[in-house]
Parts: C-alpha cells; structure tokens; sequence
C-alpha cells in the first residue's frame, strides 16, 4: 500500500532549512492571532499537530506546561528542535506522528493546533477528526490553514496551480467546508476568521525548488493564464522586477463540549 505520507516527506524533508527561516511561517499573522484567540494557560497540556520547523509549539511553549510537537518529517523535526535548543526551550517534547492516526490517548490535551498544514492531508476530515477525539472536554482546537472560494472552477484552478508547484498539496478547502468538518468531529465553532498575506513569489517558489521551467508557468498563470476568477482571488501585482500575489488564510477556533 502507498504510503499517503511520502510525497510531503519528501518535499518537506528536502526543504526543511527553508522553513526554519520562512518569514511566513516563523512570524506571519496567523501565529499572533492564534495566541490572542486560545489565551493559553499556564497549566495546560498543548499538542501541535504537522509542527513543521516548530514555529507554533515554540509560540506556545513559553506560556504553557508542556508541548507535544508531533510530524511526519524527521527532517522538519529536527529543524525544530534545533530551534527549541537555540531559544532554550525545554518543555517541548518531538515526536513522529500522522495526522490521520494520531497515538495519543483520547482527552489528552487542552489545546491542539494546526498550522498551515491541513492542505496536505490526503484525509482532511479524517485529521481533524483525530484533533478532536485527542482533545480533553472543555478544550480547544486551533486550526489554520490556506481556503479557496467555494465556487468550484475557481477552487480547482488555484490548488492546481498550488500542486504545480508543491505536489504534497492535496487541496485548500473553502472556509464553509472547514467548519462543516469541524462539527461533524463533535466541535463547537467559536469564531473563524479571514486575512490575506501577500507572498513575493520567487522566495516563495524557490522553498519548494521548483524548476526553472516550473517557475516560468506559475509566473505566467499568475499573470495571465489562470482563469479571471482565480487571479482576483490571487491578486497579482508587478512593483518593478518584483511579482507579488497573496493567499487566504482562516482561523477556526472549535471547542469541545
């Protein structure tokens, strides 16, 4: 049997480094927000579901008992618990853990949060399923992700444009579709939110190594090639030799009754 995991292995373990050092990923909106929304307390027990570099159990650790930081990636793994040692970080624990069949106890953890990870899954609704079972009565689950417009042709064409670029990208959900999967894990839907963050796409392109010919198509279905739909959900824009274009992310705050 393929193992659903292996492309985001491979995409993520080579790419690691990049990530450690992502503005997008080791500050960016999200991160703040996710903070001010969940109010962390100083006795809880938190897990951080696909930690990537670890710029989300780090986030929370401070203020927190403990964190379990849990991946796929040996790779990214190690990228974050190197940055746990350099911040002197010391109630993070790192383990290897899928999303879909997450091995922890059930009711285990105050919080669990998910960070720009879920378009990755092969099993959304699965993962988030696993989230909620792990998570004690009373408690939270902090989910962020990039969404796409519900409107179908517009949905396909940009998480196709996405997978030319990533293919461990599964799909990017549209909001509507996140807290209808958050309800049918047993959540309560507290509060969602929406931002955009514009990306400069060549750092952006480069994390994933795309190839040179790679880069000329994203570069030319940005500016024109993809469906009118897609590009204003996208909104490019040229300042000088530079493109810029942005996604959306959504926060959903879920608690469990």
């Amino acid at each position: 049997m393929d193992d659903p995991n292996k492309l985001i292995r491979q995409q993520f373990g080579a790419n690691a480094d990049k990530y450690a050092t992502s503005a997008a990923h080791a500050k960016g909106e999200s991160l703040g927000r996710l903070v001010e929304l969940t109010q962390p307390q100083a006795n809880w027990q938190v897990l951080d579901v696909s930690t990537g570099a670890g710029h989300t159990a780090l986030t929370f650790a401070p203020r927190v008992a403990r964190v379990i930081a849990s991946d796929v990636t040996p790779q990214m793994l190690a990228a974050a618990r190197k940055l746990a040692q350099e911040r002197g970080i010391v109630n993070v624990e790192f383990r290897d853990a899928d999303a879909h069949a997450l091995p922890f106890d059930d009711e285990s953890f105050d919080l669990v949060t998910n960070r720009i990870a879920l378009h990755h899954y092969t099993d959304a609704r699965k993962a988030i399923s696993e989230m909620a079972r792990v998570c004690k009565r009373g408690g939270i689950v902090a989910l962020d992700d990039n969404i796409v417009p519900p409107d179908k042709p517009t949905a396909g064409a940009i998480n196709h444009f996405e997978k030319l670029r990533d293919p461990s990208h599964n799909w990017a959900y549209p909001l509507v579709r996140l807290a209808a999967m958050f309800s049918d894990a047993g959540l309560q839907v507290e509060h969602t939110e929406t931002f955009k963050k514009e990306m400069e796409f060549e750092p952006w392109a480069d994390r994933m190594r795309v190839s040179v010919e790679m880069k000329a198509q994203l570069r030319a279905m940005l500016l024109g090639d993809l469906i009118a739909s897609a590009r204003d959900f996208l909104t490019p824009r040229v300042d000088g030799d530079t493109l810029y274009f942005s996604l959306t992310e959504a926060i959903l705050i879920g608690r469990k009754p």
